[in-house]
């Protein structure tokens, strides 16, 4: 028998202890690396807002992400856009928001939107989560980043994850007042964010957001309360009779509190029925008023009062502002640094 020189031993004893491995790696459970409880490595760098959230997932993925700092495509912040200017200083006042939501504020088009966010991530000054709002169906929220910040000169306080999702109701609450076949011309004169509504009206009162609303019918002062159903009864009746002097001394101004669901609202109604909120407080579901815009029905939150629209509230005079929210002239005072004189528009 011919015997196998060194090298073909060599050869022939790594080949059997590869063999012998591979065997022993057969079992899940003595290779991490195949153990199916060990989430898989994702491959691809960036996923299209398009592709379905795999099932099972909570409407939350995880925290905001930024993109990998050696994968950054370096862009002067300077240089951008006019658009992408006027998202990021939109960005800086309400917090975060979905690219189907800025797509109806800022970009005019979902496509358009997810291109230009897709640029500002891959430019580090956009970090993203996903949120799934239908089974099947998901996209991303945005917000500026660390290094976004860092670039923009302007400071991070950030929210936590729980209070994403109260943002991003914020800002739907915002579109769906606005909306208008006519860009240039829509009914929401002024939006202030939450971070714009703290000296509005007065130290204790301080509204998710404050919308100035104005049809040929006239206009209305609304101040308006997202309701996530995480509140319990002694939070919510404090925070409705601090309501009540202030809207009490502004005759066109009204408060409208958006609630999750019908349960909610008849909630609401029994926890407002003895504070006394006169006829300027109203609560309505955040379906209904997305669905119905300025013709949703409000329901009254003081015993004895009918229900009404929100068109019926509108009463003159005509409060018109010369960059109402959406148009040409908004997005570029947004770009250029924001500071609509808003003044005359939240007269009482």
């Amino acid at each position: 028998m011919v015997q196998p020189s060194l090298l073909g031993r060599a050869k022939l004893e790594t080949w059997e202890t590869r063999r012998s491995e591979a065997s022993f790696r057969l079992d899940p459970r003595q290779d991490p690396r195949q153990d199916p409880r060990r989430p898989a490595r994702e491959n691809p760098r960036f996923v299209h807002e398009s592709d379905p959230e795999p099932r099972g997932r909570p409407s939350m993925s995880g925290a905001f992400r930024a993109i990998d700092p050696a994968s950054t495509q370096e862009r002067d912040p300077d240089r951008l856009y006019r658009l992408d200017r006027a998202c990021l200083r939109l960005l800086l006042r309400c917090g975060a928001a979905t690219s189907v939501q800025l797509a109806a504020l800022v970009y005019g088009n979902v496509r358009l939107a997810q291109y230009h966010l897709l640029r500002l991530h891959r430019a580090g000054l956009l970090e993203r989560t996903a949120i799934v709002d239908e089974p099947g169906r998901a996209e991303y929220a945005y917000r500026v980043g660390t290094s976004g910040h860092q670039r923009l000169g302007t400071r991070r306080t950030p929210a936590p994850a729980t209070y994403v999702r109260h943002m991003l109701d914020t800002v739907d609450a915002a579109r769906a007042l606005n909306r208008s076949s006519d860009r240039e011309h829509p009914p929401v004169q002024l939006w202030l964010a939450d971070s714009m509504t703290g000296d509005v009206l007065g130290r204790f009162v301080r509204p998710d957001s404050i919308v100035v609303v104005t049809t040929e019918a006239g206009s209305a002062v609304l101040a308006v309360e997202i309701d996530e159903a995480t509140e319990h009864s002694r939070t919510i009746r404090a925070k409705f009779a601090a309501y009540r002097r202030p809207i009490g001394l502004r005759p066109n101004w009204h408060l409208i509190v958006v609630v999750p669901s019908a349960i909610r609202a008849d909630w609401m109604i029994r926890q407002a029925a003895s504070l006394d909120l006169g006829a300027q407080a109203w609560v309505v579901t955040r379906t209904d008023l997305t669905r119905d815009s300025l013709d949703t029905v409000l329901r009254p939150l003081t015993p004895g009062s009918s229900s009404r629209s929100i068109r019926s509230l509108l009463k003159p005079p005509a409060r018109l502002l010369l960059a109402p929210v959406g148009s040409r002239a908004w997005l570029e005072l947004l770009a250029d640094g924001g500071g609509e004189g808003g003044g005359g528009a939240l007269a009482p």
